[in-house]
């Protein structure tokens, strides 16, 4: 009988003990945790405090009354136009003012640009050539490239800027096509019209006879000079002096020539 009032005594005095040690053990963490966070919040007033400071000696300073007043009868509560710091105040760390900067421009969207980064619009082919190329001053036709906006993207607009790029850069390489004509096609080939080269694209017929004839079908030459050599290419014949291509032979092509991608 006594062994099982012993045994019973010892099982209460363990749980007495366990319970003693589980309520010291959270009032100890409880402790702890209180403490830590007492010093996070000490430690991070004493760093916003000179904020607050000078944010208050700017508010005094701006308050000030600046009516006329008799300044032999006034007390300036400030003897020096300059805001005096406790001791106890210290500065923000350079590196947490480096974090803090981070953190913002974290917050910052990606395409965003600030005013003066802002720059002047440069016009660029819609047909994705890149920008237009510089012009040059002493360029004869400043405005080489404004003609391409009332075409918008058609066809036409794409072949003529082609052709207009070549006319540039050749000028960049010290060679004038003033005077010469440029003609060309949306696939890239670009044509000079010299008044002694003529383009030309041959036919052919046969008569009543049986004989086979040759003719010029097409023809792409400088307008000037073209008519006086019609009766030679209608008798499918190279007029004097003149170098003939047989179409589509003799073009230049512009994506080659310009480093560009088709």
């Amino acid at each position: 009988m006594f062994r099982d009032i012993l045994s019973g005594s010892r099982a209460i005095f363990i749980g007495l003990v366990f319970f003693v040690l589980v309520v010291g053990g959270s009032l100890l963490y409880s402790w702890q945790v209180h403490r830590t966070t007492d010093a996070e919040v000490a430690a991070t007033q004493r760093k916003v405090q000179p904020l607050k400071n000078n944010k208050a000696a700017r508010t005094a300073q701006d308050t000030v009354d600046t009516s006329t007043v008799d300044f032999e009868h006034v007390e300036t509560p400030l003897e020096t136009g300059d805001t005096q710091m406790s001791d106890d105040t210290e500065a923000l760390p350079v590196d947490e003012i480096s974090e803090v900067l981070d953190m913002a421009d974290a917050f910052l969207p990606d395409g965003f640009v600030s005013e003066e980064e802002i720059t002047e619009d440069v016009p660029v082919s819609p047909f994705g050539f890149g920008p237009y190329p510089e012009i040059p001053a002493d360029f004869p036709e400043p405005d080489i490239f404004d003609i391409l906006a009332e075409l918008g993207t058609s066809d036409a607009a794409k072949a003529l800027e082609l052709q207009k790029r070549v006319i540039l850069k050749f000028w960049e390489q010290g060679v004038s096509l003033e005077g010469v004509g440029v003609s060309g096609d949306v696939d890239g080939k670009v044509y000079l019209i010299y008044p002694d080269v003529v383009y030309v694209k041959w036919d052919y017929y046969t008569d009543e006879e049986g004989v086979t004839h040759k003719y010029a079908g097409l023809t792409r030459g400088h307008p000037d000079y073209l008519p006086q050599y019609e009766s030679y290419l209608d008798r499918g014949e190279t007029p004097p002096g003149v170098i003939l291509y047989e179409l589509p032979d003799g073009y230049l092509d512009a994506y080659d020539f310009l480093g560009l991608t088709r």
